[in-house]
């Protein structure tokens, strides 16, 4: 079973006393902090000289697994080597990438070091080449990720697309809206017939999951692609799914989404060579992520109302009308007409 989205109500509740506090003790670090948003986990911004940003302080949800951070801080470490820019891990004094701040287990925390630039979701205009790169960055992360593997990355978890139809269709009761729910019940009905079929052919490994427009670093110009942030959502899973999460977020109130999918899909085979099957199932790959956004949104916000859940809620609506305007045959030609083999 998908984990539920209950982890909201066990995000850690640290004061800033209590986390400089900690900070002092493990890493010797005598600083003010700053709080930074996060749906499960609770982070901090820790200032340097100057009050220059140099670190992030991340305490994990209360329900999250040591050996689930393990596997992001390997993945982390294999994606630095591979020149995929990933925040590097601080370790504490004693050595440890991972503190326990409790007696003696959880909220386990960890000190990573600030990666400059601005976040993508800031860029009011990013040009096609800021797409392809982020394309190829995501490619890279694939390609780097391909023969990783760790237990922990193999869970059940609501944001993997193998998931995707059921999270739907269990999210369709918490859509107060008729006409959406009717929507989303005509996405789930594509999904049933072009997605779940090809799932079984496609390739599977370990992927970060979650390239949205606030976990992707840019630098001030807007060029280029300069961090990855937060791999809160790991999981072992279907490997066009890396391209097909970037694509979904970066083609929100976009002119030509059409357009930024090609180019990010294109950036994406460029180092991290796709398959004809997962070529053709990309778009309902989007779709799917789409999908399952709008369906754990409403989820939670009967559960446990917050404005940093719905942030992509009212854009990704507008996408899935986008995609179910077009036919699966078109949104495939888009797809090979970008990568032109």
């Amino acid at each position: 079973m998908p984990r539920p989205p209950t982890q909201i109500q066990t995000r850690p509740a640290l004061s800033r006393p209590e986390a400089a506090a900690a900070l002092a003790r493990w890493w010797s670090i005598e600083a003010d902090l700053e709080d930074l948003p996060s749906e499960r986990d609770q982070n901090f911004l820790v200032r340097g000289g100057a009050g220059e940003p140099a670190f992030v302080l991340k305490v994990a949800n209360l329900e999250e697994h040591f050996d689930f951070l393990e596997c992001q801080n390997a993945a982390m470490a294999r994606l630095g080597r591979a020149g995929v820019p990933v925040q590097p891990l601080v370790p504490a004094e004693d050595g440890r990438e991972i503190v326990a701040l409790g007696d003696p287990g959880p909220p386990w925390c960890r000190l990573l070091e600030w990666l400059p630039g601005r976040m993508l979701a800031s860029v009011a205009r990013p040009t096609g080449d800021l797409w392809t790169d982020l394309g190829t960055t995501m490619g890279r992360s694939a390609s780097a990720l391909l023969d990783f593997d760790h237990p922990a990355a193999r869970r059940a978890f609501q944001w993997d697309v193998l998931h995707a139809a059921t999270v739907i269709g269990d999210g369709l009761a918490s859509i107060p809206d008729p006409d959406r729910a009717r929507l989303l019940g005509d996405a789930l009905a594509r999904l049933g017939a072009d997605l779940v079929p090809r799932l079984p052919g496609l390739r599977r490994s370990a992927i970060h999951n979650d390239a949205n427009d606030h976990n992707v670093v840019v630098d001030d110009a807007g060029t280029r692609v300069t961090g990855l942030l937060d791999f809160g959502d790991m999981v072992h899973s279907v490997t066009a799914q890396e391209a097909a999460v970037a694509c979904a977020y970066a083609m929100f109130e976009r002119p030509d989404p059409a357009g930024v999918m090609g180019r990010i899909v294109a950036g994406f085979d460029a180092t991290c060579r796709l398959t004809a099957d997962e070529l053709d199932a990309l778009p309902s790959l989007v779709l799917a992520r789409l999908g399952a956004s709008v369906a754990i949104s409403a989820v939670q916000a009967r559960q446990a109302p917050h404005p940093y859940l719905r942030i992509s809620e009212a854009p990704a609506w507008s996408m899935i009308e986008w995609f179910l305007a077009r036919s699966p045959s078109a949104l495939r030609l888009t797809i090979h007409e970008a990568v032109s083999r």
